[in-house]
């Protein structure tokens, strides 16, 4: 179904943004896309959270990250393959630039391509947060130099979410962590499951 990715398409883009395409840019920004990514299609976090999570929100040492919800705070714990990414490539900023540890500095901090260096706000006196729409059109590019058809942010939550309701999961803890509106919200998941099991 058009709407998730694959198992062997995940594979392949995960396997395509770990080598170099000749970029400086893109090659100097490997582990950051790949934490990205992988906390969109194994954690099921939209390109929102992602930009705004901050550093005060993430322990390495407990390999959490707690996402801000308008209700009660998602607490993930981070695999810790997923986990060396974000490390790596919060460790690969310049210590001047490095989002600060225990602070409301953004953990993905926007890249300024044509120089490879990482935005810093001076007027706010922190990294500047890597947008929306930045980690939305990274995604887009990574897929096409993959060589895999139009696959988005979305894409991967939504195989994030089937993901979780092949493990047993009731819908009302799957709507709960994923933040839907209701178990209406599920249903097409729920048949696209049924169909792939028949």
């Amino acid at each position: 179904m058009d709407d998730f990715i694959s198992d062997d398409e995940m594979e392949q883009l995960l396997t395509s943004m770990k080598k170099s395409n000749g970029s400086v840019a893109r090659d100097y920004l490997i582990d950051r896309n790949l934490g990205i990514v992988c906390l969109a299609r194994y954690y099921g976090l939209t390109p929102k959270d992602i930009s705004l999570i901050t550093m005060e929100k993430v322990n390495l040492a407990q390999s959490t990250i707690e996402i801000k919800t308008s209700g009660s705070p998602l607490m993930i714990e981070i695999e810790d393959e997923h986990l060396q990414y974000i490390r790596d490539y919060r460790n690969s900023i310049e210590e001047s630039l490095r989002p600060r540890l225990r602070t409301k500095d953004p953990l993905f901090v926007a890249f300024f391509n044509p120089t490879c260096r990482f935005h810093f706000d001076y007027a706010a006196g922190m990294p500047k947060a890597l947008s929306i729409r930045g980690i939305q059109e990274m995604i887009k590019d990574e897929v096409r130099l993959a060589g895999l058809r139009k696959i988005s942010a979305k894409n991967l939550r939504n195989s994030c979410i089937i993901e979780h309701l092949s493990n047993n999961l009731s819908n009302e803890s799957v709507v709960s962590y994923f933040r839907l509106s209701d178990s209406f919200s599920i249903r097409r998941y729920s048949e696209y499951l049924k169909t792939k099991n028949d």
